[in-house]
């Protein structure tokens, strides 16, 4: 029994490196056969973000911020980036691409900065509070304003930028596994005609999935700015 399960254990990693596209940062292309449905997808999504994320570790510092400052450079061409402008930027950890270069070309333009703040973690709370003036320690490590404003429900926000650890072709995210922006944005799946917030997520090119690993509830992205540019979805009704 026990060399059985050594067997299929190397089967199921086998078949999951084949399910992520390209390896590592290094700008090689792999193609990969279509995901398990059922069970087998909440398997892969917790084994695509161990190994996105260590792809996104095994940047080198100086590379990091070269790929960063370049994704973030895509995001200062959108239209809803201008003066007056709601913006909501996340402020980085675990390695996530730096929003430094954006929050700092945000400022200059006169746009309102906004950061997502956890405000229950027990019911997975986010809200959106202004930055201004110095940040502090939050859940999880993450850096919030140090004294929080008033907050902003997402749908008055004009853009939101969010965090990613992978991102399927059809512009599902995957995120931490924790739900807080799907839970942020759920409301986007009830709206017949959209109007509100362009979702732009901000990664790496190897940060891509050639599979499908979506939820329900997983958020739906309008954009994706990573370092070679950026990637439209069809804005389809949220289902």
């Amino acid at each position: 029994m026990l060399a059985g399960n050594i067997v299929q254990v190397r089967l199921e990693r086998k078949a999951l490196s084949a399910a992520v596209s390209p390896t590592c940062c290094s700008g090689r292309e792999q193609r990969s056969k279509t995901a398990h449905a059922g069970s087998a997808i909440s398997l892969s999504k917790s084994q695509l973000r161990k190994e996105l994320r260590a792809r996104r570790r095994a940047l080198q510092p100086a590379e990091h911020v070269r790929r960063s400052n370049l994704a973030a450079s895509t995001v200062t061409h959108l239209a809803a980036f201008k003066a007056g402008a709601r913006v909501a930027v996340y402020l980085p950890f675990d390695r996530e691409t730096n929003t430094a270069a954006l929050l700092v070309a945000a400022r200059r333009r006169g746009i309102h900065i906004f950061v997502p703040v956890i405000t229950d973690l027990r019911h997975r709370r986010l809200r959106f509070y202004p930055l201004s003036g110095k940040t502090r320690r939050g859940v999880y490590g993450i850096s919030v304003p140090h004294r929080n404003g008033r907050w902003t429900a997402p749908r008055w926000l004009n853009l939101i930028v969010v965090p990613l650890v992978g991102i399927d072709g059809e512009g599902h995210r995957l995120g931490m596994g924790a739900g807080f922006y799907d839970r942020a944005l759920g409301f986007r799946r009830s709206r017949r005609h959209w109007r509100g917030p362009r979702l732009v997520g901000l990664g790496f090119d190897c940060q891509r999935a050639d599979t499908v690993f979506a939820d329900p509830w997983d958020a739906r992205l309008d954009s994706l700015a990573t370092e070679s540019g950026l990637k439209d979805f069809p804005r389809g009704v949220e289902q």
